[in-house]
């Protein structure tokens, strides 16, 4: 058995409006792998006695429209 977890997020400014400049969404998307990486799998999350014998980490960034066309988007707060 496995486990995947997927996390996509658009950027935004401190405005609200949409982010367009690729640039950030690379800087992004190296961000989140570190994060992932050094502290979620480096410093550990689950109990002491469980372990993740393997782990696969794929962060890229998407051109165009991103997630799933079969998938319904979540509702906003």
């Amino acid at each position: 058995m496995k486990i995947r977890a997927t996390l996509e997020f658009d950027l935004e400014d401190e405005d609200g409006h949409p982010i367009a400049d690729r640039r950030e969404y690379v800087w992004a998307a190296e961000a989140t792998d570190d994060a992932i990486r050094s502290r979620l799998m480096g410093a550990g999350f689950l109990d002491d006695d469980t372990l993740i014998r393997t782990y696969t980490l794929d962060v890229r960034v998407i051109d165009g429209e991103s997630g799933d066309p079969d998938r319904t988007p979540p509702e906003r707060p």
